[in-house]
């Protein structure tokens, strides 16, 4: 997982690394080949997912007389879940009902695991060309 480090210096706008007095060690060959392989495990594996966001809030009626119109203090209806999806430059919202939600929560939760998977794969091909380059053969991904 990629984390801020918080030895970073700012200096003339650029980030530094503090250097340590001890080295850092570089990840063998081999266990950064098995860490690469648990990961794309995970992703062959990978349950239904769903890019979106949940957004609670209350709503007004068509009721002229109704509390939720009241000007000084509104009683909105709800709460009601809503899920927003962005696809092609265009926000859709759909209403989740109490069975709709469910799948809707754990689908998304789902899509920031599968996302936190796909940084740390990265970061294990990167130490790979990094420190095991001359290593890698022709069937490592080209």
């Amino acid at each position: 997982m990629l984390t801020w480090d918080r030895s970073r210096i700012y200096c003339f706008g650029m980030a530094r690394r503090k250097t340590s007095k001890a080295k850092q060690e570089i990840p063998s060959y081999r266990r950064l080949l098995q860490e690469r392989d648990r990961l794309l495990g995970q992703l062959a594996a990978c349950p239904p997912v769903l890019r979106g966001t949940i957004r609670c809030h209350g709503n007004k009626c068509g009721n002229p007389t109704c509390r939720c119109h009241d000007e000084k203090d509104p009683i909105r209806h709800g709460p009601y879940h809503y899920l927003s999806h962005r696809h092609d430059n265009k926000t859709q919202t759909i209403f989740l009902n109490d069975r709709k939600r469910p799948y809707a929560e754990a689908w998304i939760a789902n899509y920031k695991r599968l996302i936190e998977t796909i940084y740390e794969l990265s970061e294990v091909n990167f130490r790979l060309l990094r420190y095991h380059n001359e290593k890698l053969e022709d069937g490592d991904g080209r």
